[in-house]
């Protein structure tokens, strides 16, 4: 089982494709999820790019770790994991949801290691969602994970998704320690936006226009903020597509990737 130890924890990755092409991906998913998300995707886009998905701590296989955790501390842990897989080139760096966020702030902290960015559903750090977090926080202390689990695959999805894609949501959200969802719960509710304006790299967002977990507004005030110079960032909506993009369209998202970083040059 590929895994290693960064800062203090045992982070879980997957390595796909030729390490001779000119490109590398890294994938951070979201929140009740896993690297399993992406593997909808992978296969399709490991022949233009090598692809390297992790679990972030206390998803997946990955161990939680006994500090805080933070936006800015899983972004040490993906700069640790190249550091460690000795990829010193800037990578394309695709971000899910809470994952967006950090690829944001690897973008705007970490400029010489990160080549291009793609958003999948990206949520933009402000204080009217705080809440929502809390609230989930509260649901696991109360209750459990599993009462999330029901829920979550209904209301998060869009009107394409069939019973097939909805276990599967399902699947991912169980694969999360209920430490590490609580975790990843608190370090977006504390998160600050990121210089978006500092960021000057190539931007493709993906969005659903079902998706009520990231409505579009969002993903707009983030393109309109970026540094990057207008025509070479975009924003591409999947019509009857909610939240969990890679499992509800991933040919589509695949596509989209894949045209994206052909144009990287």
């Amino acid at each position: 089982m590929p895994s290693v130890e960064v800062n203090g924890k045992c982070l879980f990755y997957t390595v796909d494709g030729d390490s001779t092409t000119k490109t590398t991906t890294v994938f951070i998913h979201g929140l009740g999820s896993s690297s399993c998300f992406y593997h909808t995707i992978i296969p399709g886009l490991k022949s233009s790019t090598r692809c390297i998905a992790l679990d972030t701590p206390g998803s997946g296989l990955s161990e939680l770790g006994k500090s805080e955790q933070s936006i800015a501390t899983i972004a040490e842990d993906v700069i640790g994991l190249l550091d460690t897989l000795n990829i010193k080139e800037s990578v394309i760096v695709v971000g899910h949801s809470v994952g967006s966020t950090v690829v944001n702030f690897l973008a705007a902290t970490y400029p010489d290691r990160v080549r291009a960015v793609v958003l999948l559903g990206p949520v933009n750090p402000e204080f009217a969602i705080v809440p929502v977090f809390e609230q989930r926080i509260e649901v696991i202390q109360s209750d459990s994970l599993e009462t999330l689990a029901k829920k979550i695959p209904l209301t998060a999805t869009g009107e394409k998704a069939g019973s097939l894609q909805r276990a599967f949501v399902r699947a991912l959200v169980l694969s999360t320690s209920p430490e590490g969802y609580m975790s990843l719960c608190h370090a977006l509710a504390t998160a600050q936006p990121p210089d978006y304006g500092a960021i000057n790299v190539p931007l493709l967002i993906i969005t659903g226009s079902d998706d009520v977990t990231s409505p579009l507004s969002g993903p707009k005030e983030i393109l309109e903020k970026y540094g990057t110079k207008k025509t070479e960032k975009s924003t591409k909506d999947l019509s009857g597509i909610g939240h969990w993009h890679c499992v509800e369209a991933p040919d589509d998202v695949k596509e989209l990737i894949k045209e994206f970083i052909q144009t990287i040059k």
